[in-house]
């Protein structure tokens, strides 16, 4: 047999694009892609600044060299480029300048910054964005203090649970007025913009520069997003440099971002409309951005938003604004692709600029009108796309199909062979339509090569989704690697999956374990009923809430000859006190365990685990906080004491997701030589569902 072409060594290079931000005037993209950096004392992942012309040459130019860079954003006069890197001598990030027209990068520090210094301290960056006339910066940021780093240094540093958070500042970085230019000379004054126990997600500049509109939470915690409120701060240093926020309204969307228009007269933001639970649904609103009356109360500090059009997945992604300031962009994930709408801030319906054929998770536009997104399908790894909007947007107006500026292809990355891709549909009983995508391998001849192996791929959330991203992405079970090793691989949006719609998502509350069941084994059938797979090697695999329904369904049937399972929530009871997602489990449970002991019983896995027959390995990160380490314990332990063969591999520093290139190479490694150990071979007929 030939040497494989997707082994994991060679997949880790995918060249994985994680930003994109087009220039003022168009004429140019930054972008970063990450690479493995790999050395006798090094493991990690560093993202590379790159930038490519919009018209001419697309051939895309480094920028950065070394150290990881991330986020690049253009000055708002094109001349600079700021972006965020580790400060020399310093275990925290800072952000960094550089000519645009090309030159060595240099960090801003304030000016003092030396531990006694009243320049505020400050740890790593978060966000940050250029003031309108590009002498000022603002990031977010975790103070610190000379008291707080003797604490850590001594290791004296107790912390009371739930009261000792790291809260996320707003700070601004602003250059001397001397000269309209910063450069690696000039002083850089710091300020902190906000104080106390309070958390900044994301914030957004007015254009006029004399207000900053923020989201804000009591806690750092993701779980304070059900609280989440925008605020607006007046930055013109009134009553001896103090100002006071308003809060305009409550949110409550997780991870939500917010963006001032062109012209200053609204702001949008995505709020929440379902209850403020797990599977939240939301809808993108306006709020006025003119900061409210000095002796409003938070109450009644700003009219009533205005609601913009629903988009078909209730999530509306923001992008950004039209420069005529008349529409919000947005993403909307429908089925496996996502669409870019533009909703008029009159209500009025949505137009579609991009249809929803090829998925889309980075997109920015610039003051000039272009839009840039990062795009892939089934067989073209991600790419960065530019798109012209007319002006101005009408119902009518005809929108040219984005072109392909850059697709980073490293020589290390493998290029094919691809699988086969067949997408698929079914329809339960209960009336929901489910989509499945199947891949084969490249040379497959149902005719001459009869039928294959199948592994069934469950994705997390259990809001997530599959859509026609590359079939050689890294991860855990990449397609294209175990096509290769002539097993089939089916991918299924079960319900409660995202894409699909409010109804769709939250049709498996109170029901884990069950319709979201029925609807992959019914997958698995589809297949076999098509005469591609064969029913003695079939396998189940997932990570995170598919690591969840891969240990649940080798308690619920023996039709599978191996698992593999991933970061797996096994005991809904445990896993609200050990999780930092605390009510995420009593949303879909309907409660407390306490509160519906029998029905949390009945859906933990663990409780059923002494009936699994099918042999399997495990998968966890060591310092796991969203799936704690304790999950996978308890199932391995149950499969060991009842002599299941089992594995479990635990991989250290890292969290819900691996991280590092060579834990991430091992995890893939197992996954091919487990299953194709496991499935390539002819097995008895296993037996059918559990009793």
């Amino acid at each position: 047999m030939n040497k494989p072409h997707w082994q994991p060594d060679a997949l880790i290079h995918y060249p994985l694009i994680e930003h994109v931000h087009v220039a003022p005037q168009g004429d140019a993209v930054l972008y970063t892609t990450e690479s493995p950096h790999l050395t006798d004392d090094a493991s990690e992942f560093r993202q590379r600044v790159y930038c490519v012309n919009t018209q001419g040459d697309a051939t895309p130019r480094p920028l950065t060299h070394g150290p990881s860079a991330s986020t690049p954003k253009w000055s708002p006069d094109g001349t600079l480029i700021a972006f965020v890197r580790r400060l020399p001598d310093s275990p925290h990030t800072g952000i960094w300048l550089m000519p645009a027209a090309g030159g060595e990068p240099w960090p801003l520090v304030a000016e003092n910054s030396q531990p006694d210094s009243p320049v505020p301290q400050h740890e790593s960056i978060g966000q940050f964005e250029w003031r309108f006339d590009g002498k000022a910066i603002a990031f977010t940021s975790v103070p610190t203090d000379d008291e707080r780093r003797r604490r850590t240094r001594q290791r004296d540093d107790v912390r009371q649970w739930q009261v000792d958070f790291d809260f996320a500042h707003l700070f601004v970085l602003e250059f001397a007025e001397e000269d309209s230019t910063p450069d690696r000379d000039r002083a850089v004054q710091c300020r902190q913009l906000t104080q106390g126990r309070v958390h900044v997600e994301s914030f957004s500049w007015h254009p006029a520069g004399h207000t900053m509109a923020y989201i804000a939470q009591d806690t750092p915690f993701i779980e304070s997003w059900r609280g989440s409120r925008l605020v607006m701060l007046s930055l013109n240093r009134e009553n001896n440099g103090e100002s006071q926020p308003v809060t305009v309204a409550t949110i409550g969307v997780w991870k939500a971002t917010l963006a001032y228009a062109p012209d200053g007269a609204w702001i949008a933001c995505q709020q929440g409309i379902a209850d403020n639970r797990w599977p939240y649904a939301g809808r993108m609103h306006i709020f006025p951005g003119t900061l409210p009356a000095a002796n409003a109360t938070s109450a009644t500090a700003a009219t009533a938003p205005r609601p913009l059009a629903d988009v078909s997945d209730a999530q509306p992604g923001l992008i950004g604004w039209t420069p005529d300031s008349r529409h919000v962009l947005v993403l909307n994930d429908r089925g496996l692709g996502t669409e870019v709408l533009a909703l008029p801030i009159d209500g009025s319906d949505p137009l579609t600029l991009v249809g929803g054929v090829e998925p889309c998770k980075f997109a920015h536009i610039s003051a000039s009108g272009h839009l840039a997104l990062v795009r892939q399908n089934h067989h073209t790894i991600n790419g960065v796309d530019l798109l012209h909007l007319p002006a101005p947007l009408v119902a009518d107006t005809a929108i040219s199909a984005p072109q392909r500026r850059a697709t980073p292809a490293p020589p290390a990355y493998p290029t094919g062979p691809l699988p086969q891709v067949q997408e698929l549909q079914w329809t339960t009983p209960d009336g929901f339509t489910i989509d499945g995508i199947l891949y084969l391998p490249a040379e497959y001849d149902a005719a001459r090569d009869g039928k294959l192996p199948l592994l069934l791929h469950v994705h997390g959330g259990p809001m997530g989704v599959f859509q026609r991203v590359y079939a050689g992405v890294p991860y855990y079970y990449t397609p294209a690697a175990l096509c290769e090793q002539g097993i089939a691989v089916l991918r299924c949006n079960p319900r409660g999956s995202s894409g699909y719609g409010k109804e769709f998502r939250f049709a498996n509350l109170l029901d884990w374990g069950g319709g979201d069941y029925r609807d992959l084994m019914q997958g698995v059938d589809t297949v076999l009923e098509m005469g591609i797979a064969d029913a003695n090697r079939l396998g189940v695999c997932g990570w995170s809430y598919g690591g969840y329904m891969s240990s649940w369904i080798i308690t619920q049937t023996h039709r599978f000859a191996a698992a593999s399972i991933g970061a797996p929530l096994t005991n809904a009871m445990s896993f609200p006190a050990t999780a930092d997602i605390s009510s995420f489990v009593p949303d879909y449970y309907g409660g407390e365990a306490w509160e519906v002991f029998d029905f949390y019983r009945e859906r933990s896995p663990i409780f059923h685990a002494h009936k699994v027959q099918t042999p399997a390995i495990m998968q966890h990160g060591g310092a796991d906080p969203r799936v704690p380490l304790e999950q996978g314990l308890q199932y391995y332990y149950v499969l060991a004491r009842n002599q299941v063969p089992v594995d479990l591999f635990i991989y250290p520093r890292q969290g819900h997701a691996i991280r590092e290139p060579r834990l991430l190479a091992d995890a893939i490694q197992r996954n091919i030589t487990w299953f194709t150990g496991q499935l390539t071979a002819q097995h008895d007929a296993p037996a059918g569902d559990v009793q």
